[in-house]
């Protein structure tokens, strides 16, 4: 309720300032997630500057870059003229220097699928690509429901977040929630932190059937033969570009769908 009050108040901001009417925005993607959801739309045009890893599309690269999703480089920012700056978190270090001149900051931080939704709406609506985020929404929509109405596999899931040391995904995590809208288990949900370290007993414990590994800035050969030795060859492996996951934007179904399938398939 809370994250649909704000998106209400931030549309209500551009509708009352006539904003989504005038002039095309000029807005800074301050994180990957918002870059995808506007070039998804087809307002990838008004975007004047980005963050470091707003790298999809590929032209994506092209856009000047002012900083990081956690430090933003103000000088940078505003020799680009922005009228709106998407951010994931207001603590980002200077966006309260953009807020203070004049630039309105939207926070899209989505921790469902249905906020993703939102989120996608509402830049449609503000950058006059209603109509294009409509129909993406939708289409959207539709590919989760046809995951969702798949029998459940129930496959036990280690997720794999990072390797050195060991850290997965928690209960509370958007991971946790692709497991289970995928038909998995993971074996880690009972936690109640985002992304726990564990060790290597409590994974031997925990008895996965699939281990997730993220293809990043890892050796997955070497990842496969290290679980493989502790956890048997019965164990199966997929390894997922983590923007699938990790990234709140149209491609989570790409992702969904990807693990969807490697759950259900037969060892």
């Amino acid at each position: 309720m809370k994250y649909f009050l704000f998106v209400l108040s931030v549309l209500s901001y551009f509708l009352m300032t006539g904003a989504a009417q005038s002039a095309p925005l000029r807005i800074l993607a301050l994180t990957p997630h918002a870059c995808e959801m506007l070039y998804a739309i087809g307002a990838g045009s008004q975007i004047v500057g980005a963050v470091s890893y707003c790298d999809y599309p590929a032209e994506a690269n092209a856009i000047p870059r002012v900083g990081s999703y956690v430090r933003i480089n103000t000088e940078s920012a505003l020799r680009l003229k922005p009228d709106v700056a998407i951010v994931r978190e207001k603590n980002v270090v200077g966006i309260e220097t953009l807020k203070k001149m004049g630039v309105k900051i939207i926070i899209s931080n989505p921790v469902s699928f249905e906020d993703v939704f939102d989120d996608i709406l509402l830049l449609g609506k503000i950058t006059g690509h209603q109509a294009e985020a409509e129909t993406l929404t939708q289409q959207l929509h539709d590919r989760l429901q046809q995951v969702r109405s798949k029998s459940r596999s129930d496959t036990a899931v280690f997720y794999e977040v990072w390797h050195d040391p060991i850290i997965t995904a928690g209960g509370p995590s958007f991971i946790n929630d692709l497991i289970h809208e995928a038909g998995g288990n993971n074996v880690f949900a009972s936690i109640q932190i985002e992304t726990p370290h564990v060790n290597i007993e409590s994974v031997v414990r925990a008895n996965p059937s699939l281990i997730v590994i993220p293809l990043e800035k890892r050796n997955i050969r070497e990842r496969k033969q290290f679980w493989g030795k502790w956890l048997g060859k019965e164990v199966r492996f997929i390894s997922i570009d983590p923007d699938l996951l990790h990234r709140p934007g149209p491609r989570l179904l790409d992702g969904l769908e990807l693990l969807q399938q490697a759950l259900q398939e037969k060892q």
